[in-house]
């Protein structure tokens, strides 16, 4: 998991995998800080020194989520990888749930378990990949034309199901099938990564699942504060992707619906129309923070 100024939540993350964890499974719990500052980082510390399978790593940038995650694969020992979001929190013992799904299902790289928000209220933990047709119909409407190539995400589903992406707040991945698809594109700071990691594992072959039985809590949005910087931080993102996975032609329609609808959203406040410039401009991915990280001196 990646802490950047969260200790608080971080730790309530680690203590609920100790608690609901069969402690017959054996794991670590790598976290990775991404140049938090000092206070926060010695609160995390603190913590860490005093739970065994806990290793802390800190970083003196802020590296973002997939570099982040990244540095903390080339420390992991373990044949899966659960990269976890640390404002979430286990409701049972997801990590022997999701465990025994992959060990019984090979072809599967990815899955996730059924996410909650701070109320214990149901929330989608899945989604379609962000396609043209998705853009223009929506992913409800496409659900009740074709439910299973969209299963519905207003439903609470009680058996495993074959989905898109999982989201990034919780991916449980096969080791092996994470290296040979490269891991995270460390081009992606903050936002497309599970999308990206999907894509990657479908273009292998490889499937992703939903596991409902798995229970967690995201307290969602906690450990990032939403501002105008983050807004066009998801456009940066969003394009990337398209460049990547989608035809020119798509690109440039979705570039176009993005810019329209931030445009009739104008009315509500002047970053809207900020936003809309941005992507008039390209929304490059020169613009994205990771380039305005600064490296912290600390202790040489």
């Amino acid at each position: 998991m990646i802490n950047y100024n969260s200790a608080s939540y971080s730790m309530n993350c680690v203590n609920s995998i100790l608690n609901k964890t069969n402690s017959d499974l054996e794991y670590e719990i790598i976290i990775i800080d991404n140049n938090s500052n000092e206070q926060d980082y010695d609160r995390l510390n603190h913590f860490c020194k005093g739970v065994a399978c806990v290793s802390l790593i800190r970083s003196r940038i802020n590296l973002g989520f997939s570099a982040g995650h990244m540095l903390g694969v080339q420390k992991a020992q373990g044949s899966y990888i659960y990269f976890l979001n640390n404002d979430t929190e286990f409701l049972n013992d997801n990590l022997r749930i999701l465990y025994s799904f992959m060990e019984s299902n090979k072809s599967v790289a990815l899955c996730t378990g059924q996410m909650y928000d701070s109320n214990k209220n149901f929330k989608p933990s899945f989604n379609s990949f962000p396609t043209l047709r998705r853009a223009l119909f929506g992913a409800s409407l496409l659900s009740i034309f074709n439910p299973r190539k969209y299963p519905s995400r207003k439903r609470a589903f009680t058996c495993p199901v074959q989905v898109d992406f999982a989201t990034g707040a919780a991916m449980f991945v096969n080791f092996e099938k994470f290296a040979e698809v490269g891991g995270f594109d460390t081009n992606y700071f903050l936002y497309c990564e599970e999308e990206d990691i999907a894509m990657k594992f479908k273009q292998a072959g490889y499937s992703i699942f939903l596991i409902p039985e798995a229970k967690f809590i995201h307290h969602v949005s906690k450990s990032t504060i939403r501002d105008l910087r983050i807004e066009k931080e998801f456009y940066v993102s969003l394009f990337y992707y398209h460049k990547k996975y989608s035809g020119f032609l798509e690109y440039k329609i979705i570039k176009l619906l993005h810019f329209l609808k931030n445009v009739k959203r104008a009315y509500k406040g002047a970053n809207y129309l900020k936003i809309s410039l941005f992507i008039l401009k390209g929304a490059k991915m020169g613009n994205s923070l990771r380039h305005g990280q600064k490296i912290a001196l600390g202790d040489r």
